[in-house]
């Protein structure tokens, strides 16, 4: 049984993130700290209050309190938020005629990666072809099914 805890293998490509930053990454920073019990707004935006989250999360993880989110500060976040590989084996596998609220969050989810497609919780052929599309982008084998591998990618990658 593997008991290795996954989270995104591209630290080194994340951006180093500050005050002022805007998009996709920092909602996905926002997030993060959300559920580890920071309170804050998740609007894309590293303003004042991410900057105060980001320095009490160094602080009491005892990195260098500087409020910008770096190699080790992201290393630290990510690890602390990475799902067991137990629990994604607990997860749906997905595919080609699957219909309700997991393929809803999958379509969700796709859309995080822009890839526009209808979230209706079928998935048909569109659904089938944006997994694919995803799969190959990550390295996955572009099989079309979301098995544990590829809710991996989908859970923890960054736009």
């Amino acid at each position: 049984m593997q008991t290795t805890d996954f989270y995104p293998k591209t630290i080194q490509s994340l951006p180093i993130v500050r005050r002022g930053s805007q998009g996709k990454t920092i909602k996905n920073l926002q997030e993060r700290l959300s559920i580890l019990g920071y309170k804050l707004l998740i609007d894309e935006v590293f303003g004042m209050a991410t900057e105060a989250m980001v320095k009490q999360f160094q602080r009491e993880n005892r990195l260098l309190v500087d409020g910008i989110v770096g190699s080790e500060t992201w290393n630290t976040l990510l690890k602390a938020t990475s799902v067991p590989f137990e629990a994604l084996q607990s997860l749906p596998i997905l595919s080609f005629g699957s219909v309700g609220n997991d393929v809803i969050r999958l379509q969700n989810r796709l859309n995080d990666f822009e890839i526009n497609l209808l979230v209706n919780g079928i998935f048909a052929s569109k659904t089938e072809g944006a997994v694919k599309q995803f799969q190959r982008r990550f390295g996955l084998t572009a099989d079309g099914i979301v098995g544990p591998f590829t809710w991996n990618a989908l859970l923890h990658e960054f736009f």
